[in-house]
């Protein structure tokens, strides 16, 4: 069985989105920073919405990446490179206009996380593209 190097990426970026805001890159909320109700109840800030929504991206990107190893044709290795592209495009458009980040500029969200996430998802986009560009059937 050959080994496909595209698929292990996308298997490594989905396992870093996944754990990038709560651990190399933490959200406000791992600081213990939340939003308190006037009822006293906290809730997490916009970023940590965000970083729940990225653990189903990346685990998607995961489950793309595992299915591309053991995609046989082309058409199917294309369909997953255009997918995982789209998870891509998710994974920066969530801390950037879905759910967003904090409002103040100088929480951790917005110093780290956002421009992590931003990287990611970018890396994401360039190997699905690659993914869906050699998968081509001329």
């Amino acid at each position: 069985m050959k080994i496909s190097y595209p698929a292990l990426i996308l298997i490594l970026l989905g396992i870093l989105i996944v754990i990038s805001p709560w651990t190399i890159a933490p959200v406000c909320e791992v600081g213990g920073m939340y939003v308190k109700t006037a009822s006293g109840m906290n809730l997490p800030m916009p970023c940590g919405w965000t970083a729940r929504a990225e653990i189903g991206l990346g685990a998607l990107l995961v489950i793309g990446g595992g299915l591309l190893l053991i995609a046989k044709s082309n058409e199917t290795k294309r369909i997953i490179g255009i997918f995982s592209a789209a998870i891509g495009v998710l994974v920066i458009l969530f801390p950037t206009v879905i759910t967003k980040m904090c409002a103040l500029p100088d929480h951790p969200c917005n110093l780290l996380t956002k421009p992590v996430l931003i990287i990611l998802g970018v890396a994401a986009l360039i190997v699905s593209g690659y993914i869906a560009y050699t998968a081509r059937t001329d």
